[in-house]
């Protein structure tokens, strides 16, 4: 014999599913992501960087895996962050050394700093291809304080690699454009 709740909950149900704000698929959970990706808030729009790509956005900054922000340019997001190029001792001992922010490791597209640019600052290993950036990494700087290690997990060997902080490499060489993993 069904209980008044059993009723309730199974009439309840009937009425989502009629309105469409539940599917008919037994596998589905609703606890289940529909999407894959991190969504970015970029410009007022929420886009998610694995599916929809950084549109023309230049620097995403990764907060926790649920709170990015992306940027138009670099300079926008150096803003957002407190950086100042001018109070930054690498910056200032070598004109080469790109701009990231205390406290943060920053991945780049090219090498020597270039291209897009990808921020975190949590002891957390993040997907790159949620990013929207597997395989696409070139250079890195990690400007965190003294002795906290980044780390890149590199595709193909599954090799893992340590990113010295303070630190800075321009090309990584036969790593370049193999990370899918990072550790801020």
């Amino acid at each position: 014999m069904r209980t008044t709740h059993q009723r309730a909950t199974r009439i309840l149900g009937a009425a989502a599913l009629a309105a469409g704000l539940l599917t008919a698929s037994p596998t589905a959970s609703a606890a289940e992501p529909a999407t894959t990706g991190a969504v970015a808030d970029y410009e007022g729009h929420r886009i998610n960087l694995a599916q929809d790509g950084w549109r023309d956005a230049h620097t995403c900054v990764v907060h926790t895996p649920e709170a990015v922000d992306c940027y138009r340019d670099g300079a926008q997001a150096d803003h957002a962050l407190g950086y100042d190029r001018a109070a930054d001792p690498a910056a200032l001992r070598s004109a080469a050394v790109p701009a990231c922010a205390n406290g943060w490791l920053c991945l780049y597209e090219h090498a020597g700093g270039k291209g897009r640019r990808l921020i975190f600052n949590d002891e957390y290993w993040h997907n790159l291809y949620d990013y929207g950036f597997q395989n696409q990494t070139s250079s890195w700087r990690n400007n965190q304080r003294d002795g906290d290690f980044g780390g890149l997990r590199m595709s193909g060997d599954n090799r893992q690699i340590w990113l010295d902080a303070p630190g800075y490499v321009a090309y990584l060489g036969n790593y370049n454009d193999r990370a899918y993993m990072v550790h801020g």
